[in-house]
């Protein structure tokens, strides 16, 4: 139990508390008292016990300052036997205390009146009563020293007998009692107020924030934080009393921390600093009067910003040519959007070769068959005027389509920049005379249902480019995927023009991926990834409207709407 007493953490201020207060209470209780009660018993008691008595004590003041001297050392060098000479401390003192019993015994049984008792029992009375001043930060040592002193005295005044000295056995048993219920309180309190300002100290010296209290410019207090903040490679008592500017330089900046920390002096202020050093450092600045010990001074925080200023900083520089920035990024666009187009114009003009062969085998063997008709009958001398008539306005009518065929070409790639009205109708049927004709010849149905009226002002060709390059998909799906009785189904009604084919339709897992750039079904050869891109593209950015695509029984319906 003793040893969990002495055990028991004891905070190092509590302690040096006591230490500071050894030599008034070494002096009190092993050099007066001892010589008064020396003197009071001279002639009453046996000269050598007062020798005995006065040496013992003048030991016990050399021991008590040598063990305060060995506990200081053992607190500043933060060693581990701290718990050996509070042992040894409470020892000597309860020795100390012990002794005075032990005279007061042997002067009531060498025959000393009531007067000098009483007055030795005062003293030590005094000295327990002064205890609480000199021993209260350490309870351990104030209970002992309570106990030593007080305890022996009622068993002596019990034994020496007498009503007097009964009534003061009992009076100092509930003297007893209070003291050191009174010392614990008090101990309590004491070691609460050094638990928060030890918290407090741990917050004040290790805050992000540099605090410095200010005397007019010169520094009263500051944290370990403020130091570290200006760089100075110096122990924070040594900025103590020293004026603020003996930290800082002479500059336009300075000048206005000082003009701030005068207005410091009667309103709270705020502002922002740029402190020159190495490197330059934004620091917030917040300043305001307190009251502390009945002077009036500034409290002052110092918060570093530089990370926030550099941000601040980038931002206006960002904002400063943004605009510049967003021109080129969308200039880049528009660059990047007209390659994709000429690309895919490429690609489309490598099909529309494809096509015109096809459009021009038939009326081109027509042709010929009808100048080898003619060639034979002029051989045979049997060629007429209505033979040759009939030949000629064949070769005219052939002719004339051939002619028409590019005239319908040409006009696809000519390049428009305004817009002019058209409608479903009349821009299938313009794509249908140069493709229809290459599709019936894969065998695939084309099937119209085109009931919309509606006209609609919009680029021509463009839209006509992602109409072709719509049919073209569906026939290509349709050929790859062999389907049986293969379809091209294109309707119309109101604003919305739909091509769809009973190709079966496109993979739940790429359905979303299909208008991305270069993203392509087709084989590596012949897909560029670009035709369905560019449609959205062009129907969407260029032309206002809407281009979606989804899955219905049959296969994939693309939507378009204008």
């Amino acid at each position: 139990m003793l040893d969990k007493l002495f055990e028991y953490r004891h905070d190092s201020k509590l302690i040096l508390e006591l230490i500071e207060n050894t030599k008034f209470g070494t002096l009190a209780s092993n050099i007066f008292a001892p010589t008064i009660v020396s003197i009071a018993l001279y002639n009453l008691v046996p000269l050598y016990y007062l020798i005995l008595f006065y040496i013992f004590h003048i030991s016990i003041f050399i021991s008590r300052l040598l063990v305060a001297k060995r506990f200081k050392h053992i607190l500043t060098q933060q060693h581990n036997s701290t718990i050996k000479c509070l042992k040894i401390y409470t020892l000597l003192i309860s020795l100390s205390a012990i002794s005075f019993s032990v005279i007061f015994f042997y002067a009531s049984k060498s025959g000393a009146g009531e007067l000098e008792l009483f007055f030795i029992l005062s003293i030590i009375v005094a000295l327990s009563a002064g205890s609480l001043a000199t021993m209260g930060s350490v309870y351990v040592v104030f209970a002992s020293f309570m106990l030593s002193n007080i305890l022996p005295l009622v068993i002596v005044l019990i034994i020496h007998g007498g009503q007097i000295f009964y009534f003061s056995a009992i009076v100092l048993v509930f003297y007893l009692f209070i003291n050191l219920t009174h010392g614990f309180r008090l101990f309590k309190y004491h070691k609460k107020a050094i638990d928060l300002e030890k918290k407090f100290s741990t917050i004040y010296h290790n805050s992000s924030d540099g605090i410095a209290i200010l005397k007019g410019d010169k520094i009263l207090e500051c944290n370990d934080t403020f130091v570290r903040m200006f760089e100075k490679n110096q122990n924070r008592h040594n900025l103590i009393n020293q004026p603020l500017t003996s930290i800082i330089s002479k500059t336009d900046s300075d000048q206005l921390l000082l003009q701030n920390l005068q207005k410091a002096q009667n309103q709270y202020v705020s502002f922002e600093w740029l402190y020159k050093d190495k490197e330059p450092l934004y620091i917030e600045i917040r300043m305001s009067p307190i009251q502390l010990r009945d002077k009036l001074v500034t409290h002052a925080i110092f918060r570093d910003i530089n990370q926030r200023k550099q941000a601040e900083l980038e931002i206006i520089r960002l904002n400063e040519t943004l605009e510049e920035r967003v021109a080129i990024e969308v200039e880049k666009n528009r660059i990047k959007d007209k390659q994709l187009l000429q690309q895919t114009k490429l690609a489309q003009m490598g099909e529309m070769i494809s096509m015109i062969a096809h459009q021009w085998r038939q009326p081109l063997s027509a042709i010929s068959s009808v100048a080898i008709s003619v060639n034979l009958k002029a051989q045979m001398d049997k060629l007429d005027k209505q033979t040759t008539i009939d030949a000629t306005n064949k070769i005219a009518q052939y002719t004339k389509h051939l002619s028409e065929t590019i005239d319908d070409f040409r006009n696809f790639f000519r390049q428009n920049k305004e817009k002019h009205y058209t409608s479903y109708t009349e821009l299938i049927n313009s794509v249908l005379r140069i493709v229809e004709t290459s599709i019936i010849n894969k065998d695939i149905e084309i099937i119209q249902e085109l009931n919309s009226t509606v006209t609609f002002k919009t680029y021509i060709n463009e839209v006509k480019q992602v109409l072709l390059n719509l049919i073209k998909n569906a026939e290509d799906v349709l050929l790859e995927r062999e389907i049986e009785n293969p379809k091209i189904f294109i309707e119309s009604y109101e604003h919305t023009l739909i091509i769809r084919d009973n190709a079966g339709g496109i993979p739940e897992d790429i359905i979303d991926k299909i208008f991305d750039p270069y993203f392509s079904t087709k084989e590596e050869k012949t897909g560029t990834g670009l035709g369905l891109y560019m449609s959205k593209t062009i129907i969407e950015e260029h032309c206002g409207g809407k281009l979606t695509v989804y899955n219905d029984k049959d296969g994939a319906v693309f939507k378009i709407v204008l």
